[in-house]
């Protein structure tokens, strides 16, 4: 715990300092309307068919496939085509009613975590509700004609919360097809309730959908003008933390923060998802979950346990370049991949234990670093990103007492492009991830991971809306 105060600190002070946050300020995008114009309703909505293909060559010594290298979100084979992400929305401005009334509602049709795992057994996909929402922009601008003033505005219902960067965008900006590691893996949230061996196996698995960074509850924001070229951002709110879908399952709240300061290259506006400015954030998350950590069947009043996420970075874009990074750090309810870590043919998701570290003294860290080179400014880039994970790298030795030295740490390098035949609407992006796994204190389970195999991704994207 002591190496997560002190990383906490030095987040909290750098979002003081610096005032930081965002390329494209895409906490307003998500959240609001433009002040001036906005329709009554927008009917959009985008489709990302996706081909992958993992090298699963070498198994593991006892000759089975680890998971690792089988797709998501079935996990029944290592390579072939998925229609990753479907999505229709509607989102506007009520102004029959109130013009300073915004709403956003999004669907989700595609093969991913969110339709997937909300059944893990049902063998296909069920569409889900993945945005319902208001916003309340009354007091934008202080409640003057100058949205840029400084004041406040009031979302609720079930949306995207400001949590780690690359999560925070809308799609049409996103830059990979793969979120970094410690992003997938410990801020993408998966819900499980007890560890397998337990009492209750209606307890193991997945508890429905993955978070896909959202949550239910409300969330006070506001973007103000610092100076000609400088914005400054700030977000903070409450929800359930039990994800998407369904109520609060344990009387607590997530808090959520957001920190970020942007200087916008030809002086503050809205602007689109392509908007050139360097930006600097902090975010934090901070809340429980319960946990039948003893296997014994039943969640009792003692089985609440800390799940705190944060995170620091930068953005920085102006064609011909981009360059970004963070930091992100947590501790409690690490999740911890499958006990058995393996994958074989026949098997899928349904089949999949996944594991929780809930103990509050069990601990992660990670980072990524992009750049891109915009060959042909908004027509062609090449990209490459690192990214790394240490998972449990500080760890409670009387949760983990005869199960092996869990600390893992992996390591990816993605090489790719993106050509864009419209520069917000459609584009293809091709990614080759060199991944590697190790576990530097557990000879048996770094043999596994010496087996991880590297990456091919292909994936086209087309945004569709009543303009075109």
């Amino acid at each position: 715990m002591n190496g997560t105060h002190v990383r906490l600190a030095l987040a909290t002070a750098l979002a003081l300092v610096t005032a930081p946050a965002g390329a494209a300020n895409w906490l307003v995008l998500n959240s609001a309307e433009a002040p001036e114009g906005a329709p009554t309703m927008s009917v959009f909505g985008f489709i990302q068919p996706t081909y992958r293909d993992i090298d699963d060559s070498d198994k593991a010594p006892n000759g089975q496939r680890p998971i690792f290298n089988t797709l998501s979100p079935d996990r029944s084979s290592s390579s072939g085509f998925n229609l990753s992400q479907a999505r229709v929305g509607v989102r506007g401005a009520l102004n029959n009613t109130d013009e300073d009334i915004h709403y956003f509602f999004l669907t989700e049709w595609g093969n991913n975590g969110i339709t997937r795992l909300a059944d893990p057994d049902g063998g296909s996909p069920s569409p889900q509700l993945t945005d319902a929402s208001m916003t309340f922009r009354h007091f934008a601008g202080g409640g003057s004609d100058d949205i840029w003033e400084p004041g406040v505005s009031l979302r609720i219902g079930q949306f995207q919360w400001p949590l780690v960067d690359e999560g925070l965008r809308a799609i049409p900006a996103y830059d990979y097809i793969s979120f970094s590691e410690v992003s997938r893996q410990q801020v993408l949230e998966r819900y499980v309730r007890q560890n397998p061996g337990g009492n209750d196996e209606s307890l193991t698995g997945f508890d429905g959908s993955i978070s896909s960074y959202r949550d239910i509850g409300a969330m006070a924001f506001d973007e103000f003008r610092i100076s000609e070229h400088w914005e400054g951002t700030w977000a903070a709110g409450l929800g359930n933390g039990n994800g998407i879908n369904r109520s609060d399952n344990d009387d607590n709240r997530d808090l959520y923060m957001r920190a970020q300061a942007a200087y916008v290259f030809d002086g503050v506006h809205r602007g689109n998802p392509r908007r050139e400015d360097i930006k600097f954030f902090a975010w934090g998350q901070q809340g429980e979950r319960v946990f039948d950590a003893g296997g014994d069947g039943t969640i009792d009043e003692g089985d609440e346990f800390e799940r705190n996420r944060y995170g620091l970075g930068f953005h920085y874009y102006r064609q011909p370049w981009r360059f970004s990074g963070e930091y992100v750090f947590g501790n409690g309810m690490v999740y911890n991949g499958t006990n058995p870590p393996f994958a074989n043919p026949g098997e899928d998701i349904g089949d999949v234990t996944p594991r929780m570290a809930p103990g509050e003294d069990n601990e992660f860290d990670g980072w990524y670093l992009d750049a891109a080179w915009f060959v042909k400014p908004n027509k062609l880039a090449l990209q490459a990103r690192y990214d790394v994970l240490n998972r449990l790298n500080e760890f409670d030795a009387d949760e983990f007492a005869n199960q092996g030295h869990p600390e893992r740490r992996f390591s990816t390098l993605t090489l790719g492009l993106q050509y864009w035949n419209h520069p917000i609407k459609s584009q293809w992006t091709l990614s080759y991830r060199i991944r590697d796994l190790e576990a530097p204190h557990n000879a048996a389970a770094d043999a596994v991971g010496r087996t991880m195999g590297n990456e091919i991704l292909l994936q086209y994207f087309h945004l569709f809306n009543t303009g075109g």
